[in-house]
């Protein structure tokens, strides 16, 4: 039946039903169209298959599920524009229903598809999908679905992520008294049925059951597996009506206390003993999210330098700019000059040319007497004026007499001539 029902959902693709609607492309649920209006509108449409719209029941659900995501009337669920039926040709007698086209992709094509979600991003679409329930419950609807396939992610340019969509209201009840299905009958996904919803207890039914079946959506992406394994889905709806959930932690050790607190606290298996309503576990969701480790940041840039600070325009001339002097930029002949240092130079250099002035006489005047203080045999003691020999300890300097006049110039000796 399942593969007859896509082959007849591929088929459809390109045929116009009622004049209006165009059947452009499949959307990779069954039977859901992108479909153009005549009048160029786009939207997505949700046909059933003609031998379930014999059926009814089936039809009268499949209709409802406007009526009941239009009473909810909000964001987070997805809009039902018209519902109609085929009037003539291949299709006829099939109903269909008229949707807002939404870009994005089910939590289960995230799943299959995507990166694995952690803790926070499960208990962020957990909160996303609480808000909506908490609405829809005020307004007596029971959702009775709630799975990865019905909780649709849609990019959000305002929130800059993932805003969640709940679709597919057609097992919705309507706890004022308008129920849509038979007594007794269970209706929904067995792998995310709460105790009361397997068993058929339609009494029981209420917003507790949407909050169960949201845990168990959450217990199934953080450990990949059910609450509980059955070889069929009979069997599957008997063990969710009669065992409790495992506790998360006996599944998989390394969740964290805070994220299975939530989980286990939905899942038990009393309805007396899950939160309350979606309020309330809302509120433990985000102390839940508050309480685990942020994600690893990357390291912060490192600090700007502080901005420079501002200067005044200036004008500047040739007269202003010292040029260079020689090959090394780095020198600078300063515009303004200082006689100081030339008055110093002057100084230093008359100084120099005096003690060297002086020591060149001093020089010339040894020469003209050493021959006549010195003998062929050697070096004779020094003697005074007088011939004596100076005796030691005399303060009287080479030249000088002992009273301290300096001796006359020896006078030429005649030569022979030959």
């Amino acid at each position: 039946m399942s593969s007859e029902i896509d082959s007849l959902a591929t088929e459809r693709v390109g045929s116009v039903l009622n004049d209006k609607w165009t059947l452009e492309r499949l959307l990779g649920m069954a039977a859901v169209y992108a479909g153009r209006h005549r009048n160029g509108a786009v939207a997505a449409i949700k046909v059933l298959h003609p031998d379930l719209s014999r059926n009814k029941e089936v039809r009268e659900r499949f209709r409802r599920e406007g009526y009941a995501a239009n009473k909810v009337a909000h964001a987070g669920v997805v809009k039902v524009l018209d519902d109609d039926v085929v009037a003539s040709g291949p299709d006829e007698g099939t109903a269909y229903l008229v949707m807002e086209l939404l870009e994005g992709e089910s939590l289960q094509d995230r799943l299959e598809h995507g990166e694995p979600l952690g803790e926070r991003d499960i208990l962020e679409i957990v909160d996303c999908v609480l808000e909506v329930l908490q609405v829809a419950h005020e307004r007596a609807v029971v959702h009775r679905d709630i799975k990865p396939e019905n909780l649709f992610l849609v990019s959000d340019p305002v929130a800059n992520g993932p805003r969640v969509k709940i679709l597919d209201f057609g097992l919705a009840r309507l706890v004022d008294g308008q129920a849509i299905t038979t007594h007794g009958m269970a209706l929904g996904t067995p792998s995310f049925m709460s105790p009361e919803q397997a068993a058929g207890r339609l009494d029981e039914i209420d917003g507790r059951t949407d909050l169960f079946a949201l845990a168990a959506t959450g217990f199934r992406i953080r450990t990949g597996r059910r609450i509980h394994e059955a070889d069929s889905p009979v069997e599957m709806v008997i063990a969710m009506s009669k065992l409790p959930a495992p506790r998360i932690r006996t599944v998989t050790a390394d969740v964290s206390e805070p994220f299975a607190r939530v989980i286990d606290r939905a899942l038990e298996f009393d309805r007396a003993n899950r939160y309350e309503n979606a309020a309330a576990m809302s509120a433990d969701v985000r102390r839940a999210l508050a309480e685990l480790q942020p994600p690893r940041a990357a390291p912060p840039p490192p600090p700007a330098p502080p901005p420079a600070a501002r200067e005044a325009t200036m004008e500047l001339s040739e007269r202003d700019i010292v040029k260079p002097y020689g090959l090394d930029e780095s020198i600078r002949i300063p515009k303004t000059r200082s006689a100081l240092p030339w008055v110093v130079l002057l100084l230093v250099a008359g100084l120099a040319f005096g003690a060297w002035r002086t020591r060149s006489w001093w020089w010339s005047y040894l020469a003209t007497i050493a021959p006549s203080s010195s003998s062929a045999v050697g070096p004779a003691a020094p003697t005074g004026i007088d011939g004596g020999a100076t005796r030691p300890g005399s303060s009287a300097r080479p030249g000088q007499t002992g009273s301290g006049r300096r001796p006359p110039p020896p006078r030429p000796r005649p030569t022979a001539t030959p």
